[in-house]
């Protein structure tokens, strides 16, 4: 069927010197859309006309799937009837502040790691007339905007936006990240509760791949008895501990990265983190009975379509600020970070680098068991970078 109204792109608009592209990319996080009506805002405020890529950084190349590949970005419905009269695909934004989750498909476009996709990338960006590029997302994002601009001749002025639950770059805290930790903590602890009433004991796995910032803080937080972080590998002696004292226990919530073991999970599709713990547990003498259910409880995915919280919808209105401030400066290829009330500015592409690390001041932390083996091997791991 063919479709019923077929609309304009960018480049079939009057040329403007002030035509920005929002590209929202990487795994969805609370706070995209807080994001997105924050750029908006800001930008209108400053006569930019703004555009979103429909499906991130795929939208740019062959591969894309949505017509149209660009919406216009504005705030009241009046101007969007008005854009749509003339044949503009637009979104009204204004209200969106608290949405959950992303206006935009957002996914991590693995045909982005192909030379000849950026280089198609760059063509569409010129040929649609963009001036400005924001791209919005986590490690993944921005490293997919450092190739792109390699591609761009001339290189535009170009800014990112920190939004990942991960929070997995250093020198800012990711917008999501916060509200990940409520949310995630607020399972945990509801777990925790369950485990006390019926003596469980539960491995509760939450998101982290590579980053086990999520994980330590909502273990932290809801009081769980032991955090098992993503760069973890556990030795025979240490599963035996682990076991022997959860089998000694009333109850118990372990919480388990998502990261935790991936490569040793590649060879069984579909086995979770907090499964495959369970198996290595039980291999070493762990028994779920009726009288103590042992049960690997998973459930990370659904924080990424939870509302941000206020405290971070400050935020990105505060890096959008400081972001634009920077291009009307003639600042170019830079992050806002927002760290506390006084540590706020703009960090150049080149000084920012992905950090997976967790605080070692958590370290006494991780562990309310008392496993003695279990804290050498942490701090092992802590003293070789590697946590």
């Amino acid at each position: 069927m063919a479709p019923m109204l077929s609309f304009g792109q960018p480049n079939n608009q009057a040329a403007s010197s002030r035509r920005l592209l929002i590209v929202f990319d990487g795994g969805n996080a609370p706070g995209y859309s807080s994001v997105a009506v924050a750029l908006t805002e800001e930008a209108v405020r400053r006569n930019y006309e703004v555009w979103a890529a429909s499906e991130g950084f795929r939208s740019l190349t062959r591969d894309a799937t949505a017509e149209p590949k660009f919406e216009r970005l504005i705030l009241g419905r009046q101007e969007r009837y008005a854009l749509l009269a003339q044949g503009i695909p637009a979104r009204s934004m204004g209200r969106r502040v608290l949405d959950a989750g992303s206006d935009f498909r957002s996914e991590r476009y693995r045909g982005f790691l192909e030379h000849d996709r950026r280089r198609e990338a760059a063509a569409t960006i010129a040929a649609q007339g963009f001036t400005h590029l924001v791209c919005v997302g986590g490690n993944g994002t921005l490293e997919g905007e450092k190739a792109l601009l390699e591609d761009m001749t001339p290189r535009i002025p170009a800014g990112f936006i920190n939004v990942s639950i991960d929070d997995d770059l250093g020198g800012d805290r990711a917008i999501g990240f916060l509200t990940g930790v409520e949310a995630g903590a607020t399972v945990v602890r509801g777990l925790l509760e369950d485990a006390y009433t019926h003596k469980r004991v539960y491995l509760v796995e939450t998101m982290g791949n590579r980053s086990g910032r999520h994980a330590l803080h909502c273990a932290v937080s809801a009081r769980a008895h032991l955090a098992v972080l993503p760069l973890f590998r556990f030795t025979e002696e240490v599963l035996r501990e682990i076991a022997e004292k959860l089998a000694q226990v009333d109850y118990a919530v372990v919480v388990v990265a998502e990261g935790y073991e991936s490569e040793r999970r590649r060879t069984e599709p579909g086995l979770s983190a907090s499964a495959l713990l369970l198996r290595q547990l039980e291999q070493v003498g762990l028994v779920d009975s009726p009288r103590k259910r042992v049960i690997a409880e998973p459930f990370s995915r659904y924080l990424r379509g939870v509302r941000p919280a206020f405290l971070e919808v400050s935020a990105a209105y505060l890096k959008a600020s400081v972001l634009f401030d920077a291009f009307d400066a003639g600042r170019t290829e830079i992050m806002p970070f927002v760290l506390g009330a006084h540590d706020v500015g703009v960090r150049p592409f080149s000084a920012i680098a992905r950090d997976d690390r967790v605080e070692p001041a958590f370290l006494p932390l991780l562990d309310r068991l008392g496993l003695p083996k279990f804290q050498a091997l942490v701090r092992e791991r802590f003293a070789a970078g590697g946590a």
